[in-house]
């Protein structure tokens, strides 16, 4: 009996490890995250990547998992765009102060010298930390240009095949596509207070431009689910069948969520491109910085100019050929006209808004909604109630007539079909028709 109990108490034994063994075994596989920061502690990144990957995958928008999954990447000389995405995804999420420098590892790896030595300054690890990262060295052999990394081309190893949706056979800053309804796509964001771009191609920074491209394609995603969202009210509202309507609330609860997740991914995205960017002028200098920022205005006022010709007619009379300013007895030149209104309107404190909406104690139509929706992507819209409980929204703020008119026209070809100037003298609204007046008069 005794040798019996021993017998069955050794098998029990034998199977309890054997099944211990393959609960650890299938830990690592579906990647267990306390095996896979042991690993990452311990410096062995080949075999954390694996896990982290799938902790990744699993969940896309915890800030420390795209930090393990970019360092390890790196490690494992993977320098791709996943790599980047995932630090930078890290970055806005304020995780690990290391991110910086590791940016700074991938950068330097494709030969980008200018945003690896960006990212290297940003980092502002303990002296104990910078002598364990090798900080120095890496710093100072980018300053010379110098790419200690080793590139591992993509079918080379295939535990890495999850980590990119397209294998590319040379790591290039150039393959992160741009949609081709942003190529040609004219909007206004706010770097600082100096500088909008309205263009893809005014980003200096490439990690800025990237995640512009992220932050844009969300809100096209965003869009997509607010529309089928709508339908699904509607579809809601018009069944009387209860388990229907039941299903249809959970999918639109489930679309508001995804939502809110793209909105807030879309603010983090576009709060770093502005962080990066802004990095990238300062470094620039304010030379420089306003240099471009007359080359954008420029651009912005000759297609201003071409869009409000288009939605006229064309004139039948012919205008004057330019000639030389005329000059007076004392041989000053004149002023021009607008000038002299545009220089009277700041002296008189008047400013100029485009207003698209009133609404009386803010009950906005859909359509408004809608058009609020598109128009606040890019452009700050104000909002102010007045003495009759009337929302009044506005865009713009100008002492400059024509500007206000410009942009009036332009608010009208994207969509704010009501749109009409509103002006204002030391806060208070007043008449534009005897702003008008006056303007003719003088």
């Amino acid at each position: 009996m005794k040798v019996f109990l021993n017998r069955l108490f050794y098998v029990f034994f034998l199977n309890l490890t054997i099944i211990g063994a393959g609960i650890s075994e299938a830990q690592e596989i579906i990647g267990n995250e306390p095996v896979a920061i042991e690993y990452f502690k311990a410096g062995n990144y080949e075999k954390a990547l694996p896990l982290f990957t799938v902790l990744f995958n699993s969940s896309p928008n915890n800030a420390m998992y795209n930090y393990y999954y970019g360092v390890c990447l790196i490690k494992n000389n993977r320098f791709e765009t996943a790599a980047k995405e995932a630090l930078l995804n890290a970055v806005v999420d304020k995780t690990p102060n290391n991110c910086n420098f590791y940016l700074g590892n991938y950068f330097q790896a494709l030969e980008n010298w200018a945003e690896a030595i960006d990212f290297y300054k940003m980092y502002k690890g303990s002296k104990k930390e910078r002598y364990e990262l090798e900080f120095d060295k890496y710093y100072d052999m980018c300053l010379k240009r110098i790419n200690p990394f080793k590139l591992v081309k993509g079918d080379e190893m295939k535990v890495f095949s999850d980590s990119v949706k397209i294998a590319i056979s040379k790591p290039d800053e150039k393959n992160f596509l741009v949609p081709d309804s942003l190529k040609t796509e004219w909007f206004n964001f706010q770097i600082n207070d100096q500088l909008t771009y309205h263009s893809i191609t005014d980003f200096k920074s490439e990690a800025a431009r990237i995640l512009f491209v992220k932050a844009w394609i969300a809100t096209d995603k965003n869009d997509s689910i607010v529309k089928n969202t709508d339908l699904l009210r509607k579809a809601h509202e018009e069944t009387h069948n209860v388990t229907t309507r039941i299903d249809l609330v959970q999918k639109i609860v489930d679309s508001e969520q995804q939502s809110y997740q793209l909105l807030s991914d879309r603010e983090k995205y576009f709060s770093q491109a502005r962080v990066k960017e802004s990095s990238y002028w300062e470094k620039a200098g304010t030379d420089a910085m306003v240099s471009f920022n007359r080359e954008i205005l420029e651009r912005e006022k000759v297609r201003i100019e071409r869009l409000h010709q288009e939605v006229k007619k064309p004139e039948t009379k012919a205008e004057p050929a330019p000639t030389e300013k005329l000059v007076n007895e004392n041989n000053t030149p004149e002023k021009n006209a607008d000038e002299d209104k545009t220089q009277t309107d700041k002296q008189n404190n008047l400013v100029y808004k485009v207003q698209i909406g009133s609404f009386l104690n803010g009950r906005l139509t859909p359509a408004f909604k809608a058009m609020y929706a598109k128009l606040s992507k890019f452009r700050k819209i104000e909002k102010y109630t007045d003495a009759k409980k009337y929302e009044i929204y506005t865009i713009g703020n100008f002492t400059d007539y024509k500007d206000a008119t410009l942009l009036k026209d332009q608010l009208i070809l994207e969509g704010a079909k009501g749109a009409f100037l509103a002006a204002f003298k030391n806060g208070e609204r007043i008449s534009v028709a005897r702003v008008a007046k006056k303007r003719q008069i003088k």
